[in-house]
């Protein structure tokens, strides 16, 4: 079956318009994600939820679509392609994050085994029933875990520099607006929505933390 554009059908204009722009923001995200990897050859993305993160995006483009519309998944899969590059830096710049000596040996095929899991997981969770139809769920559920080891990754290393201000409020940002059309999307599920506020208290948290670091808020 055919997906809409844009689903108008199930979805509100306004809540359709706040996951737009959100989605359109964590491409930003990622893209500025790449050119500080580039730069810098250090991957802010942490090593341990890079898998997870990959994971998801690889189920919700290829195996599973959100049911928002075609312009929707095109974002996701936007995502998807900018990550694969971001998860092969992470395998090749990885080990420059706070990795245990012991763990420095098996770190790409841990990284691998994580990618593999999450697929795993987040296929599953949809198929089971216990995911919506676009992926809120369980990709909160990974955002959750990345915001926080994102803050724990920034106050483990000592050279603020190779952060960006830039990629923390677009991530920030992103994920603060799909977290409104969530609001609207499902008005009665308050485990997602949990999740989406505790994303956004860490990501301010975070951008605090890196503030008072590098004395800047751009």
């Amino acid at each position: 079956m055919d997906q809409p554009l844009i689903n108008f059908r199930d979805y509100s204009p306004v809540g359709l318009l706040f996951n737009g722009i959100g989605c359109l923001l964590w491409v930003v995200a990622y893209v500025v994600l790449v050119i500080e990897i580039r730069r810098k050859k250090f991957v802010e993305m942490p090593a341990y939820v890079a898998g997870a993160n990959i994971g998801w995006e690889f189920v919700w483009s290829f195996i599973y679509h959100p049911n928002t519309g075609l312009l929707y998944s095109l974002s996701y899969q936007a995502a998807f392609f900018l990550d694969c590059y971001i998860f092969y830096a992470t395998l090749r710049y990885g080990t420059k994050q706070q990795i245990h000596p012991e763990l420095t040996k098996y770190f790409k095929l841990f990284c691998i085994i994580n990618f593999g899991f999450w697929i795993l997981f987040c296929f599953m969770h949809r198929t089971e029933g216990y995911d919506t139809l676009n992926g809120a769920n369980s990709g909160y559920i990974i955002n959750v875990i990345l915001s926080l080891q994102c803050l724990f990754l920034l106050l483990q290393t000592k050279d603020t520099s190779l952060f960006s201000m830039l990629l923390a409020w677009s991530k920030m940002l992103g994920t603060g607006f799909i977290t409104i059309s969530l609001f609207f999307f499902f008005p009665e599920s308050r485990f997602v929505q949990l999740l989406g506020i505790a994303c956004f208290v860490l990501d301010s948290v975070y951008i605090y933390s890196l503030w008072r670091r590098h004395g800047k808020l751009i």
